[in-house]
């Protein structure tokens, strides 16, 4: 949820920094992904391979697909695989990578009084390893990264935020997937940019010590951060957004964990007029800014851009605006940006 990553306002930062298209720049070595702004699974076959070879032209090999648990176990035991099938066979028919990621919880998941609220998590984390091992089973010969859940450090995606009840969905998914898949690299959640606000929101860094002091060393073999920088650019950020990815890296090895890497598997910004937007060119400086600082960085691991396409053209509402591509696959400054990469 990119609402609560704002800090200062996107237009007048716009004007005061005065961006200009980047430079080429070097991609990040261990490969240059995307998700998409609409979920690949509401796409038709067309438009779905559309994207996907908008993706390769732009020069991604890695995709990040969301394989949504509450619609894929409907029932305890009762799996729908279909639409997470076809966009896996989609993106491999293309030559991707594909990193899913496991999230979402069932109503029948969510204990005696369930909620339609996207925070929801499982009462008992046991059920959620248990769909992350059939989900390695049944994907494992497509799919070999998985990322356990999304941005449990802000309430939009986990609530209330825990590191601790997540670090047990963690412990839960780890062995099953591996059981799965022995091969398989298992990534712990990408964490939202965020501060501080108590038990509201907590900053990543913060979250992921508290992910380590409550058992996480282990039982994960890549850590995820959304590092997003907008309205500035990684060189202007008064914020030092980009610091936590050091900082988080300083955690790792803190925690004996300097061997592995850190993945980037949500960056961006939006264009439109939103509150939160910035203009195109803008968009293509901050992205711009943010491969190059990835690509300098050795124990950074496949960077995803969000997104490769607007999700709708209303352009008051930020969230349809991410993309590299408008709605109707024209081409936006950083496009070529990132093409040039």
């Amino acid at each position: 949820m990119r609402l609560l990553r704002v800090i200062t306002m996107a237009v007048a930062a716009t004007v005061a920094l005065g961006f200009s298209a980047p430079a080429a720049q070097a991609a990040p070595p261990s490969g240059l992904g995307f998700s998409s702004g609409a979920p690949f699974v509401l796409l038709d076959d067309a438009t779905l391979n559309n994207e996907l070879g908008a993706g390769r032209e732009v020069g991604a090999s890695w995709v990040r697909v969301v394989v949504n648990w509450a619609s894929i176990e409907v029932a305890p035991g009762v799996f729908d695989w279909g639409n997470v099938d076809r966009v896996v066979n989609a993106a491999r028919g293309q030559g991707y990578s594909v990193l899913a990621v496991l999230a979402g919880t069932p109503l029948w998941a969510q204990g005696p009084i369930p909620t339609l609220l996207p925070g929801a998590v499982p009462v008992d984390p046991n059920t959620y390893g248990t769909f992350a091992g059939a989900a390695a089973a049944h994907l494992g010969g497509r799919v070999d990264s998985y990322e356990v859940w999304n941005e449990p450090n802000i309430p939009a995606f986990f609530a209330p935020v825990d590191a601790s009840r997540y670090v047990g969905l963690l412990r839960a998914a780890y062995p099953a997937i591996h059981a799965a898949d022995p091969g398989a690299t298992v990534l712990s959640a990408g964490l939202a940019t965020t501060i501080d606000t108590g038990g509201w929101t907590v900053a990543p860094v913060t979250f992921l010590q508290q992910m380590y002091a409550s058992g996480a060393g282990g039982f994960m073999d890549a850590v995820a951060l959304h590092p997003y920088t907008f309205p500035f650019t990684v060189e202007n950020d008064p914020n030092g957004q980009w610091a936590q990815v050091d900082q988080a890296y300083g955690t790792m090895a803190a925690n004996g964990d300097g061997g592995k890497k850190v993945w980037i598997t949500e960056f961006g910004a939006p264009t439109g007029n939103g509150p939160m937007a910035v203009s195109e060119e803008a968009q293509a400086s901050i992205i711009g800014s943010n491969l190059a600082q990835a690509s300098r960085l050795p124990y950074i691991g496949p960077v995803f851009v969000h997104s490769l396409r607007d999700a709708g053209t209303d352009t008051l509402d930020s969230e349809q605006n991410y993309g590299l591509l408008r709605s109707d696959f024209s081409r936006k400054p950083s496009f070529f940006a990132v093409q040039g990469s």
